[in-house]
């Protein structure tokens, strides 16, 4: 697949097939992401490859530890966020809520609920920074993880940025032995899309461009 085609058609995946990946094909996708830009070039990212049953402890690890002490997912960040923001947040829920009532009314809460669990993907990329590194850093694990993301999406895969799951970091670090110096940063869940599930057939829109360029000639 060509550079702009992974571009233009990538998109989020919230539902898996029940097939394992092979390690060389993720071994792949990692060393695209590694070929990431970054500051000084100093590669400031860490992934922690999950799967098995490891990731089976850490979706019950997680379970648990919501059902002794839920924390609030609040996507407008408590109204403290620019209206327009927040309506897009909202534009995006309202036009998945028909797909994701087609699932049952016991997944009306499938977005949180499915985060949490990484949408039963059969393997999870966690990416991690050092915590005396400065924020800006966090600028090039973002471009690891769109690396990351395209090079899955030309490859056959299908993945989900998910940092809801950082609500729980304690649960993740503790799980998973990661190091503590490191900060975990973001979540991909990664697999092969299920052509049959509903909610893999919406792709979120985007606003006119215009409302997001200021040319200065």
């Amino acid at each position: 697949m060509d550079t702009l085609t992974a571009l233009r058609e990538r998109k989020t995946v919230r539902g898996f097939l029940d097939k394992d990946i092979p390690k060389p094909l993720i071994q792949e996708i990692l060393l695209d992401a590694h070929w990431a830009p970054s500051a000084s070039n100093q590669q400031p990212w860490h992934f922690h490859v999950v799967t098995g049953n490891t990731l089976c402890t850490l979706n019950e690890n997680i379970k648990a530890a919501r059902k002794k002490k839920q924390k609030t997912y609040d996507p407008s960040k408590g109204k403290t966020i620019p209206p327009e923001y927040v309506e897009r947040t909202k534009t995006l829920f309202r036009e998945l809520r028909p797909l994701i009532s087609s699932l049952g009314d016991e997944n009306r809460s499938f977005i949180e609920s499915g985060s949490y669990r990484f949408y039963d993907a059969p393997a999870v990329l966690l990416l991690s920074m050092h915590q005396d590194l400065p924020s800006n850093r966090l600028l090039d694990i973002g471009m690891a993880a769109q690396n990351c993301m395209l090079s899955a999406h030309a490859r056959g895969l299908g993945t989900c940025a998910i940092a809801l799951t950082l609500l729980y970091a304690e649960i993740i670090q503790e799980t998973l032995a990661i190091e503590k110096d490191l900060t975990p940063v973001l979540s991909i869940a990664l697999g092969y899309p299920d052509p049959e599930f509903p909610i893999n057939n919406y792709r979120s829109p985007r606003d006119n461009l215009e409302k997001f360029v200021s040319w200065k000639d």
